[in-house]
This record gives C-alpha cells, structure tokens and sequence, in this order.
C-alpha cells in the first residue's frame, strides 16, 4: 500500500508493473495515460491498471491518492474444526 500526497504537478514516465495496481484518489485529480489514452481518475474514482500494462500518469499538485499493489492474498490458518 502506498499513501501519497503529491505538493508540485508532476508526470511519471512509462513503466510496466509484473502486478496489478489499485489506485483510488481521494483529492483531486491524477491523469492515467494507457495506449496514448488519457484517463482522468478524480476524487472518489478508482481504477485498476493489470499486470503487464504500459503506463505513466500526470498529476494535479496537492492530489492525494491511495495505490495497493499486488494480487497475493495473505495466507490464513487452517480451522481444525
């Protein structure tokens, strides 16, 4: 997990993931860019970019947003009964 405020506009460039990532944005505004598509995710939106995808994104200063990566469950213990 992965809790970030962002305090100057700023662009990522384009990266691949060998796991899914789960973003939520909680505060304005952060741009998805996927196959030359932009993909505006704003406050309350969420978005799940598969393993594997080519992407960047651009964001809005003062953004805050919540990323979650992976996709293993944490193992539980067995019931014995």
């Amino acid at each position: 997990m992965a809790f970030w405020t962002c305090r100057k506009t700023a662009a990522s460039i384009a990266h691949v993931h060998e796991y899914d990532e789960y973003m939520l944005v909680v505060e304005g505004c952060y741009t998805l860019i996927i196959d030359e598509e932009r993909i505006p995710v704003k406050a309350g939106e969420e978005y799940l970019i598969p393993s594997g995808v080519l992407h960047s994104g651009e964001v809005v200063a003062g953004t805050r947003t919540i990323h979650a990566f992976g996709g293993h469950r944490a193992d539980r213990a067995q019931n014995s009964n």
